[in-house]
């Protein structure tokens, strides 16, 4: 693929300096910083030093590097020792493994996963509770409730309190201030203070930390920063290693992250985002205006990057019109900076990849009366699609996990080949789940319902796909599938015993159904008996051998391998720590949906990289849709407590549970940090906080326009008119819907 315009400028003009590349949705970014990178170094622009990219996600890394050493193949240059790709926390983690004593961390530190982070946070707010009843109770709206209700409202208080005490470490860090320095900045706030109190679990947390040899990624940002800080030779180091640095997806960065590159690059630092596309600021410290300040700086040289050749003409369209809705008739005249002015341009005539035609106006937009009737629709809707383009890949975008479950369940119950991509998903904890199995039958190998979960499972499931008989998503019950239903049937009654040790008493098989007897599949698992009676005969005694062992024998690949190690590694520290831990609590663990392992299993599944398939419906939320695209795309749930556009819309942020003036206790933590940083307005805290909502879920609509190439349907719901309860259609959709009937009126005239 050539360059188009800016890519063009940035590979042939670039050579030092601050320079920023504003791209938008399908620009081709990582293409044209891939060809950049292979361009200096076949020149030898990048000595002395190498070429570092950062990005976030360990997928993009991958991405990058084959890009990269592609396009080095391509020119006959071969090895990859004068470039660098990596996370920013891979990078923050080497740092930090150069002088671990400097920062006063043992060399043999962990990096705390996600799942133990969480645990952690629990613990230590578990014990400020044990002495901070009163307080903690203080904040919920305890009137007119049950005992019950109330018992209720304190988990769930007590779980969204994690949650809001991790941003606000996250942020006390990213601002450099420890335990002791948090705890002092906020020693004059009010007794009624989250962030007061957030710092002193803080100081609880960091303790518990640090007793478990733990890191997490804040601390891992925190100290390579400081490193680089203090000590001037080993920021001279990686000066003279890295030449260039280059940012990806610089919308995301925060404040450390920004100044840790700012370091090592000395001057030459490429940064490349959208920030169109900055929606990651409700649930992590990022801040876009980051991005959009270094645009501004008048040393920063910019290159544009406007076209895309990713959608139809009618969806840049669309797009454009969103961002020029926002900016121009927002309801609220703050949130019309929350788009930039960045409009798609489709590619020129001459460009090898044009974007997509179709043979109809591709867009439509409706309103349900209900979510139970949006769901069913669009399922239906997605059906039709996937006949009448069996080669195009399709994904339903939902705005929550709630959501997600609904149009997951209804698919299920439709047969249609659906895909999550979230931790529950049965791709990504497949090898979790088939362990769980396994060690589940091993734990009380009698039982022949755990037996037949196990076969089908772990041996037999996805084997007769290419036997099924043809239908509309509706198997011939007299084909495969009812092959598989008899044969569990028998396993849930016929002694297990007999089946793996046939001396223990013979098989009669005047028992087993004719059908089941001459089929395939009987066949698959009379073979597979040999391996099941070996993991029962294998010693228990070391549970993760065992595991190990599993693997082996199930031929597991390098991911699968990865996550089985990872497993058997903290199955060891588990029954280390609780001696009375069994095969049967591993197995409940295992099964479980939210199960410690799922954590691991995403990374590597990020690692591995995701690809829609054809006639297999990818469902994702708005926020895991960003960096993919489909050729078919449904934006569902578009309503105003999701999509907010009026100050008085419903919040989803906010806890109903709690008293009035705490019931969005992340704007008022962030405007506590503002008042101890000394950069507060005076402005209302929650009006700030639906103001940044607002405006970040504008962002998130715009992704999920710019991820359809072809198709793209979008659709919210009506409930309860004129009732106290009544549910409404954001705003967005009402005008999107609008537009895109008269232009689809148009289309049809033409």
């Amino acid at each position: 693929m050539g360059l188009r315009k800016g890519q063009k400028e940035l590979v042939e003009q670039y050579r030092g300096g601050f320079c920023a590349v504003p791209a938008i949705p399908g620009g081709g970014k990582t293409h044209c910083l891939s060809i950049w990178a292979a361009e200096m170094i076949a020149q030898g622009l990048h000595k002395p030093g190498k070429i570092l990219i950062v990005t976030y996600m360990n997928s993009a890394v991958n991405n990058f590097r084959q890009r990269i050493a592609k396009e080095l193949a391509r020119r006959g240059i071969s090895g990859n020792k004068d470039y660098v790709v990596s996370t920013i926390h891979s990078l923050c983690l080497k740092i930090v493994k150069e002088k671990p004593d400097l920062i006063s961390t043992n060399e043999e530190f962990e990096i705390i996963d996600e799942v133990t982070k969480f645990h952690l946070i629990s613990s230590a707010v578990d014990e400020w509770r044990r002495k901070n009843e009163d307080i903690f109770r203080y904040y919920l709206e305890e009137s007119n409730l049950s005992a019950n209700k109330l018992s209720e409202n304190y988990k769930k208080w007590n779980d969204r309190l994690c949650g809001v005490v991790l941003g606000a470490i996250g942020d006390f860090k990213s601002h450099g201030m420890k335990p002791l320095q948090a705890r002092e900045s906020c020693r004059k706030l009010p007794e009624t203070s989250l962030l007061k109190h957030a710092a002193d679990i803080y100081a609880i947390y960091d303790k518990k930390l640090k007793m478990s040899g733990f890191l997490d990624f804040d601390d891992m940002l925190y100290n390579a920063k400081e490193l680089l800080t203090m000590d001037s030779s080993l920021l001279e180091k990686y000066r003279k290693k890295f030449t260039f640095v280059c940012e990806d997806e610089a919308q995301d960065s925060n404040l450390i992250q920004s100044e840790i590159l700012t370091l090592i690059a000395d001057g030459n630092l490429l940064r490349v985002g959208d920030s169109n596309q900055a929606i990651c600021g409700s649930f992590s410290n990022s801040d876009f205006t980051l991005f959009k300040s270094f645009c501004e700086k008048p040393e920063t040289v910019v290159y544009r990057i406007t076209q895309s050749s990713r959608n139809t003409r009618e969806i840049i369209d669309l797009a454009n019109y969103f961002v020029k809705l926002v900016r121009e008739e927002h309801p609220v005249p703050e949130c019309r900076e929350s788009l930039l002015p960045q409009f798609i341009e489709p590619v020129d005539p001459h460009d090898e990849r044009q974007n997509p035609v179709t043979t109809e106006y591709g867009i439509k937009a409706q309103i349900y009366g209900s979510w139970d009737e949006e769901v069913n629709s669009v399922v239906t809707e997605v059906i039709r699609m996937v006949k009448r383009h069996p080669d195009k890949t399709i994904s339903v975008l939902v705005p929550n996990s709630y959501k997600m479950r609904d149009i997951v369940r209804c698919l299920e119950d439709k047969n249609i080949p659906f895909e999550q991509l979230d931790n529950t998903s049965d791709e990504r904890n497949r090898t979790i789940k088939v362990l769980g199995r396994i060690i589940d039958f091993i734990a009380e190998p009698e039982n022949g319902e755990k037996f037949g979960a196990m076969m089908n499972e772990c041996f037999l499931r996805d084997k007769y796909e290419d036997e099924m008989p043809e239908s509309e998503f509706n198997p011939d019950m007299h084909g495969k599938e009812s092959q598989r239903e008899m044969l569990t049937a028998f396993l849930r009654k016929y002694p297990v015993e007999k089946l793996l040790y046939p001396a223990a008493g013979e098989i009669d098989i005047r028992e087993i159904p004719p059908e089941l007897l001459k089929s395939k599949i009987w066949r698959d698992f009379t073979d597979k008996l040999e391996t099941v009676r070996g993991f029962l005969e294998f010693p228990t005694t070391v549970v993760e051998k065992l595991i190990l062992y599993i693997s082996e024998k199930l031929n597991f690949g390098r991911e699968e391998r990865a996550i089985a190690q990872k497993v058997a590694g903290d199955v060891r520290y588990l029954m280390n720590q609780n001696p009375r831990w069994r095969l049967s609590d591993l197995a409940l663990e295992l099964l479980s949906p939210k199960n410690m392992f799922n954590f691991f299993a995403g990374i590597v599944w990020e690692l591995k990289g995701y690809e829609p398939k054809p006639g297999v419906v990818t469902v994702a939320t708005y926020h895991k849709s960003k960096g993919m695209e489909w050729d078919i795309v449904f934006l569902t749930g578009l309503n105003y407590a999701d999509f907010p556009v009026y100050l008085t819309d419903k919040f989803v942020g906010e806890y109903w549970f709690l008293k009035q003036e705490y019931k969005n206790p992340q704007a008022l933590v962030k405007a506590d940090l503002e008042k101890i940083l000394g950069a507060g307005t005076g402005e209302d805290s929650i009006l700030k906080s639906k103001i940044e909502t607002i405006s970040e879920r504008a962002r998130l609509l715009y992704v999920g326009i710019t991820r359809a190439r072809e198709y793209l349907y979008l659709s919210g719901f009506h409930a309860n008119q004129g009732k106290w309860n009544e549910n409404l259609p954001s705003k967005y959709l009402l005008d999107i819907k609008k537009h895109i009937e008269e232009v689809g009126a148009k289309w049809t005239g033409i």
